[in-house]
């Protein structure tokens, strides 16, 4: 408890320091906060021709439950907060076609990025965005080992978008090439088994990667009203293959229509989607096969009100066909309610719906890279969420939300690690710890409030700050395992002079709690050579600090500089995990 408050005091301390200052002038193993060049059609009936290239733009980054092994360490989502109005002059779009990024850094690190887009024409866009980010050091375990902690990230993605009329066309191809190695291992120095050459006794020391490449082809219409009639939809393909032989084919295709009606509107949200996965170990089964799943879902509401008050009533239903089982169907609530009581400065909102989540083979493989790769995952059933909270402007620069959800869960995925007996060929035995992931389920009750500010300058500032605060019942399991109790971050970016930028990100994670399951003593081992674990290991707080700077050398040429977890901190992202302390990247930019 005193690590805690000490690290919202740093938080808060950080948060008004860096406020006061700006205001005289009125989630990780590493965290790499290079923002990818995402092009737009500006959604505001074409006020601005094309979107441009901005460096040192802000984007908010996106908070989830998914720990990678290389982005920003996380945990759960924080609910969207709309962007405030900013009231300023449109800037020129004379920017060129794009920028070539690269540079390098402290354990071995090369990165390299380009963008390119065409702005010929008002009406389309056509880009390419490649980057390259990779790491060849090592990182020192809780036992004492240095183990080799590599890991590359490659992506490359063609998107094209077209305006017609009110509705936006877009078509996007992408690839993306996530390596890594399992070099995790709590507690204990590494087993001497574990760290000979081409072991087999698990997965320790073994790569892994990742490949994933599909398309997308979209259709929506984002200027409309809600009085007017609209049709969107949303094909998404991707093959997911791992060096380990796992293969995955996802297809999910949704549509969607609104209305307008005498009395109300009426909306329609469906779609089908299929997914199958071979070379894993389908549940309740001790051999590799494969696994399919086909979804089909509806989602009518009902829309009555206006802008000032306004109610949706629905309901969400899904069926799911499984190759190994009966088909299965969910149905949920779907009501929302709003209030404007000033209306543009505060709006009141609650509702009631819930959710049935694919645990697909790609999704969980990228939520916990470092879980056993032959997994197969149960689907988790949000079955009912209440909600409610407001949200509003303090000014035209600054918004804010405030809000809370109770959400009721079935089959909750956790992850854990598991100890069990060895034995050699000449009888020599030993207890190992399994450093890839295993699997457990439970019916959780989760409450989380939610607190977020967003301040946007026209040219000086832009300031997100977080926090949230989690409490878990639990049906069996002891704890919510890995998950945290609160966690908070704040991002600011400071235009100080034209030519030089600078931004900072904090990150904090509250205490979480890790099982270790052992396996039980082999017959004939005396009890003096086994020691149980216990199954509850706390990991501590994460603090990342991570500041960025970026100066403009001439029109063309900029110089950049990261510094990444400034805390000098070697939190675990997962348990046995840590990632790499303070590391730095340097490099530069080139527009053209």
């Amino acid at each position: 408890m005193f690590k805690q408050i000490i690290y919202i005091f740093l938080f808060m301390f950080v948060v008004s320091a860096t406020t006061a200052w700006a205001q005289q002038d009125t989630l990780r193993q590493e965290v790499e906060v290079t923002k990818a060049y995402k092009p737009t059609i500006s959604d505001a009936n074409k006020l601005n021709s094309m979107p441009t290239i901005d460096e040192t733009e802000h984007q908010k980054p996106t908070f989830n439950y998914n720990i990678n092994s290389q982005p920003v360490f996380s945990t759960f989502s924080v609910n969207p907060l709309k962007a405030a109005t900013i009231e300023t002059a449109k800037k020129s779009n004379d920017t060129g076609y794009g920028l070539v990024r690269a540079g390098v850094g402290s354990y071995y690190r090369p990165y390299g990025e380009v963008f390119f887009n065409n702005v010929n024409s008002k009406n389309s866009i056509f880009g390419i965005h490649a980057m390259h980010l990779s790491s060849f050091g090592k990182i020192e375990l809780e036992g004492g080992d240095k183990v080799d902690a590599p890991f590359m990230k490659n992506e490359i993605e063609l998107y094209v978008k077209h305006l017609f009329q009110n509705s936006v066309l877009s078509v996007n191809l992408d690839y993306k090439n996530d390596a890594f190695e399992y070099y995790g291992y709590p507690l204990d120095a590494v087993s001497t088994f574990l760290l000979e050459d081409e072991q087999s006794i698990n997965y320790f020391g073994t790569k892994q990667a990742f490949n994933k490449g599909g398309f997308n082809i979209g259709l929506k219409n984002p200027t409309a009203e809600m009085d007017e009639a609209t049709f969107g939809f949303n094909f998404d393909y991707h093959f997911f293959g791992t060096k380990t032989k796992q293969r995955e084919h996802f297809a999910h295709l949704s549509a969607n229509t609104r209305q307008p009606f005498q009395i109300g509107v009426g909306l329609l949200d469906a779609g089908i989607q299929y997914v199958m996965a071979d070379e894993i170990t389908p549940r309740g089964d001790s051999t590799l096969g494969d696994n399919g799943q086909t979804w089909f879902y509806l989602k009518p509401a009902w829309y009555i009100g206006n802008e000032t008050a306004n109610i949706k009533v629905g309901l969400n239903a899904w069926f799911v066909a499984k190759s190994d089982k009966d088909t299965k169907a969910k149905v949920t609530p779907n009501v929302r309610a709003n209030w404007a009581p000033v209306p543009e400065l505060i709006n009141i909102f609650a509702g009631i719906d819930g959710d049935y989540h694919s645990n697909h083979y790609s999704k969980i493989a990228y939520e916990n890279p470092f879980v056993n790769p032959d997994h197969d995952v149960k689907n988790s059933f949000e079955k009912i969420r209440f909600y409610g909270g407001f949200d509003g402007k303090l000014s035209k620069k600054t918004n804010f939300k405030v809000s809370a959800d109770y959400s009721i869960i079935d089959d909750q995925v956790f992850y854990y690690l598991n100890e069990y007996y060895s034995a050699d060929d000449v009888g020599y035995h030993s207890f190992i710890i399994d450093n890839t992931f295993d699997i457990l389920y439970d019916n959780m009750n989760r409450l989380k409030l939610n607190a977020e500010l967003f301040h946007a300058s026209s040219d000086k500032l832009d300031l997100i700050a977080s926090i949230n605060y989690y409490s878990y019942s639990m049906d069996e399991q002891a704890e919510a395992w890995n998950m945290p109790t609160w966690d908070a971050n704040f991002s600011i970016d400071y235009k100080v002079t034209e030519q030089l930028s600078i931004s900072a990100d904090v990150f904090l994670i509250g205490e979480r709690k890790a099982l270790l399951e052992s396996s039980y003593k082999p017959t004939g081992l005396s009890v003096s050579d086994y020691n149980p674990r216990d199954e509850s290991y706390s990991l501590d707080t994460a603090f990342d600090l991570n500041v960025k700077g970026n100066y403009q050398l001439t029109s063309k040429f900029s110089v950049f500089a990261q510094l990444n977890n400034f805390g000098f901190q070697k939190y675990q992202q997962w348990f046995g995990y840590p990632v790499q302390s303070f590391n730095f990247l340097a490099g530069v930019s080139y527009s053209f």
